[in-house]
């Protein structure tokens, strides 16, 4: 049984962002190939859950490899799959900032 997808507002906004980065580096072609691939994942994900790896700064949140260029950050609850958002992998790794005073 496949789990629910369900898009938050950072989810469809980052997802927008990254498609106007390749819109403009790819060509239409790829662009779509890249829209078809986004689209199959979330189906493996829809259908197993579990299969990618919890993120490094929190166990409900998982990572789902789109592309050398893109990630997903989906979250699991009950029987919904929650995107989060979408990752250009050619940023800077997010990362905690620290106080020093």
């Amino acid at each position: 049984m496949s789990l629910t997808i369900r898009w938050t507002t950072e989810a469809e906004e980052s997802f927008g962002d990254v498609l106007n980065y390749l819109e403009e580096k790819w060509s239409e072609r790829q662009v779509r190939k890249f829209v078809r691939t986004v689209n199959k994942v979330l189906q493996k994900i829809a259908d197993f859950p579990y299969m990618f790896e919890a993120s490094r700064t929190s166990l409900h949140v998982r990572k789902g490899f789109i592309s050398k260029q893109c990630s997903l950050f989906y979250e699991v609850k009950d029987d919904t799959i929650i995107l989060l958002y979408f990752w250009n992998n050619r940023r800077k790794p997010l990362s905690k900032k620290t106080d020093h005073n």
